[in-house]
């Protein structure tokens, strides 16, 4: 099932109120779980930043436009096919409203926790438990390699 993200809301429940404003770490706190999701939608406050793409594979990220709440973006959207969606807020009204159109809604806080906590087997609980991590040397290593001016 798809997912609309009330994004600048997921935000400030990672990080506060300058979590809210941080659309970069929003989006990449999101890529990794994204991926086999099929559709995830993050939808911002206010006017586009030209430091966050439009897309990350599976992940959409849309600006609500300056002036204009996410929330009426996110509602928008759900309207065309309620039963399509699960929306994503800690937002009651946002909820609310999303609910009376038909889809499904679930807290900011429980796809955080969710997102922390991978499924077995997943690549990501993989990656944490088959991979030491990288010794000072290692770190070493790979920053020579990587910030080699050419």
């Amino acid at each position: 099932m798809p997912y609309l993200i009330d994004a600048s809301n997921l935000g400030g429940a990672l990080g506060g109120p300058a979590g809210a404003r941080d659309a970069e770490r929003v989006v990449e706190y999101l890529q990794e779980w994204a991926r086999g999701r099929g559709r995830v939608v993050a939808i911002f406050d206010g006017a586009e930043s030209g430091r966050v793409a439009r897309r990350y594979g599976p992940l959409e990220v849309v600006w609500s436009g300056a002036g204009r709440a996410a929330d009426d973006e996110i509602v928008r959207r759900a309207s065309a096919g309620p039963r399509d969606w699960i929306v994503i807020t800690n937002d009651r009204e946002l909820g609310r409203r999303c609910r009376e159109l038909g889809a499904a809604v679930e807290s900011s806080r429980a796809l955080a926790r969710r997102i922390e906590r991978p499924r077995p087997g997943s690549r990501r609980s993989k990656a944490e438990t088959d991979k030491p991590p990288l010794t000072a040397a290692e770190r070493a290593y790979w920053k020579s390699v990587f910030d080699r001016e050419e």
